[in-house]
């Protein structure tokens, strides 16, 4: 199912859309893209799923946690999971999810767990193996985002083929596969001695983690972080620097920084309702994050975007 629009499944929706859809969720592949300042859905039960977002936040509701999915990450969520999405936002924020069908992933991952010469003995019977990724707001990357924009181009670009989008399924989950791998890797490199305690240190941090990606904007003390990790102040100061090599107040400036430039560069916000919006106690405040990042003043950041799109028109003829 691709669908070039979110879909309204509202009392006051199209009835037989409607109809057509809940007849294919959950069944069967389903790429949804769309562009919208509000939009709700579910909540609903999905199969394995991934999500990103540009332009702005879509908020999704899962296990009592509310995750901010925006231009700096994208969300897996597993098989069997019950959320909703929505967006709430004064500019056009672009919605972009794609769902498994049920069983894709396991026979992919038995297949990959085989060498090719078993394969060539089972045929087309081969195993199968479950998977369960880490439900956590993940950093855009060369692994998984190239293959999430290159399908979506296509989308947009008019491609009706399911078994092209069929093939780019199987390949988008061996990267999934390899970006798991890669975060294990990476819990099993922290200086502790516990495999146990590794993961559970992880996904502690990871609460903490996505609650600065979705709250940036407000004040927030150590405390209050450390008691979304379930840990003492101490303790999460310590181990949030393991996981990410810098501090709880450094991590937060720069993901308000990189909001900021973002603003800066695709919309005429006032510098000081940019600096408000993003959660800067100050115009000031700003203006010294920006320049210690990029050596240009807010103003010069903006017209430095304003220079490159003018000249790309002129660059492509």
């Amino acid at each position: 199912m691709l669908l070039r629009s979110l879909p309204d499944l509202s009392s006051s929706g199209d009835a037989e859309f409607a109809q057509a859809f809940h007849s294919k969720w959950g069944r069967e592949n389903c790429i949804v893209w769309g562009r919208a300042r509000h939009a709700e859905f579910g909540p609903y039960t999905h199969a394995l799923s991934i999500r990103a977002a540009w332009g702005g936040a879509q908020y999704c509701q899962v296990n009592g946690r509310t995750l901010a999915v925006d231009d700096d990450n994208f969300l897996i969520l597993n098989h069997g999971r019950v959320y909703a999405t929505s967006i709430r936002s004064t500019l056009p924020v672009e919605s972009f999810a794609i769902c498994f069908r049920p069983g894709l992933v396991e026979r992919i991952y038995g297949a990959m767990a085989v060498s090719v010469e078993r394969a060539l003995e089972q045929g087309e019977t081969g195993p199968e193996q479950s998977a369960e990724f880490m439900e956590n707001l993940q950093p855009h990357d060369q692994c998984i985002t190239p293959v999430l924009r290159y399908i979506k181009s296509h989308l947009l670009n008019g491609l009706d083929e399911e078994p092209w989008y069929e093939e780019q399924l199987i390949f988008l989950l061996e990267r999934m596969h390899q970006h798991h791998q890669r975060a294990l890797e990476r819990i099993g490199s922290l200086h502790l001695v516990r495999a146990a305690t590794r993961r559970e240190i992880f996904r502690r941090v990871s609460l903490a983690t996505d609650f600065l990606h979705t709250n940036y904007s407000e004040s927030w003390d150590l405390s209050k972080l450390a008691r979304v990790a379930y840990l003492s102040k101490y303790h999460f100061l310590r181990l949030f620097t393991l996981v990410h090599g810098v501090t709880p107040f450094a991590y937060l400036q720069r993901k308000r920084l990189s909001v900021a430039r973002r603003l800066l560069e695709s919309t005429e916000l006032p510098v000081g309702e940019v600096a408000t919006h993003v959660g800067f106690a100050t115009r000031s405040a700003l203006l010294r994050q920006i320049r210690r990042s990029t050596g240009l003043s807010p103003l010069q950041v903006r017209t430095a975007t304003a220079s490159q799109a003018a000249a790309r028109p002129a660059a492509s003829h």
